[in-house]
């Protein structure tokens, strides 16, 4: 990614991050752009650092669904790591994992070790920089949402 869009990237997800302040830590307050950046900041930061292990471990503010999430990717067309998250979820096989941090823990100590369907949708995911100029364009693509100067 060029060094203009990473400079567009970094002014816009300061500018949304300000906005989750602003709206105390409720995404579902801000417009659908800004809660994409916000999403994908959140989610691929982590997922690049621990693959979906560390994702799935993590609590977010008002616990939205995982398809807050796996939405925000469709949106910026990373299809792949969204199609990803649906298919990780539906592994955990219990109704809204993301309200239930005990029973996904364990799920996640069982497959520690294991080389499964799990952990290749994470790395698959881990990693992949398209998300970022896919994240880069698509914030370009709706500058007119972010009031930066």
């Amino acid at each position: 990614m060029n060094t203009d869009k990473e400079e567009i990237l970094e002014k816009v997800s300061d500018y949304c991050f300000e906005q989750l302040d602003e709206a105390k830590n409720d995404p579902s307050c801000l417009k659908i752009p800004v809660q994409t950046v916000i999403a994908i900041y959140s989610a691929q930061g982590i997922i690049d650092n621990g693959s979906f292990q560390y994702f799935f471990e993590s609590d977010f503010p008002q616990t939205p669904p995982y398809s807050f999430f796996s939405d925000a990717y469709r949106r910026i067309g990373a299809d792949n790591v969204a199609r990803n998250i649906d298919q990780a979820v539906e592994l955990f096989g219990f109704p809204e994992p993301h309200l239930n941090i005990d029973k996904r823990k364990e799920f996640l100590e069982q497959r520690m070790h294991e080389d499964c369907l799990f952990h290749k949708l994470g790395d698959e995911a881990c990693g992949d920089e398209s998300v970022w100029r896919k994240l880069a364009d698509y914030v370009i693509e709706n500058m007119e949402e972010f009031d930066i100067s």
